[in-house]
């Protein structure tokens, strides 16, 4: 089972993205994804992604490590929420 990277940010205001999921790099457990998000060698490539993909930093709420089943869950509640 894979692993990813899924930030939660603090919101302001409700258009504000509410999270970012990092589909690269996965990892192979639980462990090898808490230890990268906690490398400091590590650390400024998430950072530089995020500020890549929203133009700027944004107040992190939470950083966890969440699995395939997660995501899947996760998809499918957002799916639900839009219909």
């Amino acid at each position: 089972m894979k692993w990813f990277v899924f930030v939660i940010f603090v919101v302001n205001q409700p258009s504000d993205p509410n999270a970012y999921l990092f589909t690269t790099p996965s990892f192979d457990s639980q462990q090898q994804c808490q230890m990268a998000v906690t490398d400091l060698r590590t650390i400024p490539m998430f950072a530089d992604k995020l500020v890549q993909e929203f133009g700027g930093p944004k107040p992190i709420k939470s950083i966890s490590c969440i699995n395939e089943d997660t995501v899947r869950k996760l998809d499918q509640w957002k799916k639900g929420k839009s219909t």
